[in-house]
């Protein structure tokens, strides 16, 4: 682990590894090699200084060839951005040094050392080990997404949000109205996305979706389903929800809206409108969905006219 490969060491600056001898990795070392997953430790300025061998699967490299090098070089060029953004978000969950917080869960593409790209599940989250500062990826191989198995994962979700499609959420939704359960839906509608499109580009639109479906996701109990239903549309349902719709609105407005998105040098502002309904008795899906619907366009209005006003 403390080694770096003939071919790289010339080009690994020691500032970079933020000067950490080949003792100061050992902490590193224990950390990775006792987990159960794939993981790999870089510090706050993106540069690998741990991995275990479980990581060789995924990158399709030995972890000595690893160390040093930047993350983004395991990672599609094309999203860079949106995983700086995520680190920036992460930075702000947990706070100084001394914080702690949430690591984030969200679906990532990895670019492996032959230039194949797969998917897995990621968590991502910050540490402190040996007294420095790192963030901690731990990659799923227990489902991972590759090839042999892409065809469904793109069936089944979202390529930008990794959130599901319309048709598998109506599915879930299908079932549990087919069981008579209890349903809490609602519709959020990201605001003034064609402005962000416009001003900023759309890859801070798309980057302003990932950051809104990630905190969905995060905030979304083991009985909830989160799916992206067109452009800047999402759907939210809650199998035996307690609260009501109107703590529903509350708690979701919260959890997408409570911190700005990072995109450059910007803090992008994120406002949402929300439509929620409780399903009536014997009511059927598209009725409880055209509800949730028809709500949400009435929020937008409302917020357009007090925007105004």
């Amino acid at each position: 682990m403390g080694r770096v490969c003939a071919g790289r060491a010339a080009t690994v600056d020691r500032a970079v590894t933020t000067s950490l001898s080949d003792a100061g990795r050992t902490p590193f070392e224990s950390f990775v090699d006792a987990m159960p997953l794939a993981v790999m430790v870089h510090t706050m300025d993106y540069t690998i200084v741990a991995a275990n061998r479980l990581c060789e699967d995924v990158l399709g490299c030995e972890v000595a060839q690893m160390i040093g090098r930047k993350v983004a070089e395991f990672v599609p060029v094309q999203d860079h951005e949106s995983g700086r953004a995520m680190a920036a978000e992460l930075a702000k969950t947990y706070g100084d040094v001394s914080g702690s917080g949430r690591p984030i869960s969200s679906l990532r593409r990895i670019r492996r050392s032959d230039g194949s790209v797969l998917s897995c599940w990621m968590q991502v989250g910050l540490a402190t080990i040996a007294d420095e500062r790192v963030i901690v990826a731990c990659m799923d191989l227990v489902n991972p997404v590759n090839d042999s198995v892409r065809w469904r994962e793109r069936a089944e979700r979202d390529d930008l949000t990794g959130l599901l499609r319309r048709g598998p959420f109506l599915d879930r939704v299908d079932e549990w109205v087919a069981q008579d359960r209890p349903v809490t839906l609602a519709f959020v509608d990201v605001d003034r996305l064609k402005s962000i499109n416009d001003t900023y580009g759309h890859n801070a639109g798309d980057v302003v979706l990932e950051a809104a479906a990630r905190r969905l996701h995060r905030w979304s109990s083991p009985s909830a389903v989160v799916g992206r239903f067109a452009g800047d549309e999402f759907v939210v349902a809650l199998r035996d929800g307690e609260g009501g719709a109107e703590q529903f609105v509350v708690d979701l407005r919260r959890a997408v809206c409570s911190e700005p998105v990072p995109w450059a040098s910007e803090l992008l502002v994120v406002s949402v409108s929300i439509g929620a309904v409780e399903r009536g008795q014997g009511e059927a899906s598209r009725d409880l969905i055209a509800r949730a619907d028809a709500l949400m366009y009435r929020d937008k209005a409302i917020r357009r006219i007090e925007s105004f006003g």
